[in-house]
C-alpha cells in the first residue's frame, strides 16, 4: 500500500511538472485555510469523566471500552463491551482491586507505579480450539486485555435472579475476572524483578506446556494438586505457575486454599507450600507487599459487594 501511494504521488508530481509547460496545476485555487483532517473524537460522557478522575488522575491508568480494531485481537471472534457493563467493570475493578491495594500499601502510589497503564475491555471470551476460552491477556507489562465483560450484566432467567441483576457472587467474579486480572498483574512484577530460581526447580520437569489441557480431566482434577499445582494452568510453565500461585492465594478464602492443600498428597502439598513461601517472600522483599494482608482486604471487600452501587458514576 505504501509503495502504491508513493508511486501515485510521484506520478501526480510528474503530471504537474509536464502540465506546467502548458498551464498551472491549479495551486492558486487551493484554500489552505481548510484542513483535510477531520477531528473524529467522540463526545465525552459520564463514564469518561468518572474514569478521568478515578483512573487517569489517581493512578495514571487508561481504561478503554470503545471498539478499536488496532487494540483488539484478530485471533478470535470478539464483540464490543456494552456501555453499562463497562461502567460496572470500572466500578468493581476499582473497588476490589485498586482500593484493596491502596488500603494495604497506604495510598495510590503502588498501583500508579506498577499496574499496567492500559486496560482494554471486550464483551465476550475468546474461544480456543481445545474447547477452552481466554478471559484475558497481558502485553509486555503495559496492557491488560480483559474479556467477557458483558457477562457482568447478562440477563438471568433463573427464578432466583431478576433480569437486571449484576453478578455479586465473589466466586463468579474471581473465576471470570479477578483471578485473571491479578494473574496478569503478577507477570508485570517478575518481568521487572525475576523471582528465585528455586521456584522453577520445585516442579522441574513436571511442567506440561500446552498439553496440560489433555492431561487433566478438568479444573478440579485431584492430580493437579498431587503434582504440586494450584490450578491446571499452573502446569503450563514456571512463569504461569508463579502468577497462578499469587492470584489463587489472594482471591481464595482460608478454607478455599486449604481445600487445595487437603486434596494434594504429602509431596504435592509440600511443593505448593514451598512455592507459596517463595511468592510471599518475593513480594515482601522486592515490593514491600504483604500478600496475607492483601488477601484479607480483598476478602473483606468481596463480602460487601452487595453494598456497591455498580451503576453510580457520581464523582
Amino acid at each position: 500500500m505504501k509503495a502504491t501511494y508513493i508511486f501515485r504521488a510521484m506520478s501526480l508530481c510528474a503530471l504537474c511538472l509536464v502540465g506546467g509547460l502548458f498551464a498551472s496545476c491549479g495551486s492558486d485555487d487551493v484554500d489552505e485555510s481548510i484542513s483535510v483532517i477531520v477531528d473524529s473524537q467522540t463526545p465525552e460522557n459520564d463514564l469518561d469523566r468518572w474514569l478521568k478522575v478515578n483512573f487517569v488522575d489517581r493512578y495514571n491508568i487508561e481504561m478503554r471500552y470503545r471498539w478499536e480494531d488496532n487494540e483488539i485481537s484478530m485471533d478470535y471472534i470478539l464483540v464490543p463491551v456494552s456501555y453499562e457493563n463497562a461502567i460496572r467493570m470500572a466500578k468493581v475493578l476499582k473497588y476490589i482491586c485498586f482500593d484493596a491495594f491502596d488500603a494495604v500499601t497506604g495510598g495510590p502510589e503502588f498501583i500508579r507505579n506498577s499496574f499496567p497503564k492500559f486496560v482494554q475491555l471486550v464483551g465476550n471470551p475468546g474461544w480456543n480450539t481445545n474447547n477452552t476460552y481466554t478471559l484475558g491477556t497481558s502485553e509486555g507489562g503495559y496492557k491488560i486485555n480483559l474479556w467477557y465483560v458483558n457477562h457482568l450484566g447478562e440477563k438471568y432467567y433463573d427464578s432466583n435472579w431478576q433480569q437486571h441483576d449484576v453478578i455479586t457472587s465473589r466466586e463468579q467474579l474471581n473465576t471470570n475476572y479477578f483471578h485473571t486480572i491479578l494473574h496478569e498483574y503478577a507477570h508485570t512484577f517478575h518481568q521487572r524483578v525475576p523471582y528465585s530460581n528455586e521456584f522453577n526447580q520445585i516442579s522441574g520437569t513436571d511442567y506440561l506446556g500446552g498439553s496440560y489441557t489433555s492431561v487433566f480431566s478438568g479444573p478440579d482434577d485431584p492430580q493437579i494438586y498431587v503434582l504440586g499445582f494450584v490450578t491446571a494452568y499452573s502446569a503450563y510453565t514456571a512463569n504461569e505457575d508463579f502468577a497462578e500461585v499469587f492470584s489463587t492465594y489472594v482471591t481464595s478464602t482460608v478454607d478455599e486454599f486449604q481445600y487445595i492443600l487437603d486434596h494434594a498428597n504429602a509431596d504435592g502439598r509440600n511443593k505448593i507450600l514451598r512455592k507459596l513461601r517463595i511468592v510471599h517472600d518475593y513480594f515482601a522483599d522486592n515490593w514491600n507487599l504483604d500478600i496475607d494482608a492483601l488477601r484479607d482486604e480483598i476478602q473483606n471487600r468481596e463480602a460487601h459487594l452487595e453494598d456497591l452501587d455498580f451503576d453510580d458514576l457520581t464523582i
